[in-house]
C-alpha cells in the first residue's frame, strides 16, 4: 500500500464519520424542532418522498423534513464511500480487478434502491 492509498483511506473513513455525524445532527435537530412545536410530532405533516420536497420542507424548518434529510444523508454516505473506493482503485492504484468489484457493489446498491421488490 502506497502513501496515496493510505491518504485516500483516511479521507474515506473521515467521510463516513462526517456523514454519520451530520445525519445524527439533522435527526436531532428535527426532533428538537418537533418538540419545540406545540404538539410535538403530532399534527406534523410528513413531506413527500421526492428530494426537492424534502429540501423545500427543510427550508421551511418542517421537522419531518429535517429528520428525513438526516436519514437520506445516512443512506447516501456509504454510496460516497463506494464511489471513492472505485475512483481510488481505478485512478490512483490502477487496479482493474478491485475497480470492477467496487463498481459491481455500487451497481447492486443503486439497483436495490431503484428497483422495487429487490430488497
Amino acid at each position: 500500500m502506497n502513501q496515496k492509498s493510505i491518504d485516500i483511506n483516511r479521507i474515506l473513513a473521515m467521510l463516513l464519520r462526517a456523514g454519520s455525524a451530520l445525519s445524527v445532527v439533522l435527526m436531532a435537530a428535527g426532533m428538537a424542532l418537533a418538540l419545540a412545536a406545540d404538539g410535538g410530532l403530532e399534527g406534523q405533516r410528513a413531506v413527500g418522498l421526492g428530494f426537492f420536497q424534502v429540501i423545500a420542507g427543510v427550508m421551511e424548518l418542517n421537522p419531518p423534513a429535517v429528520m428525513t434529510l438526516g436519514i437520506l444523508v445516512l443512506l447516501f454516505t456509504p454510496f460516497l464511500r463506494v464511489i471513492g473506493a472505485f475512483l481510488s482503485f481505478l485512478l490512483i492504484e490502477k487496479d482493474i480487478k478491485y475497480s470492477l468489484i467496487s463498481f459491481g457493489v455500487l451497481l447492486i446498491m443503486t439497483l436495490s434502491l431503484l428497483v422495487p421488490g429487490l430488497h
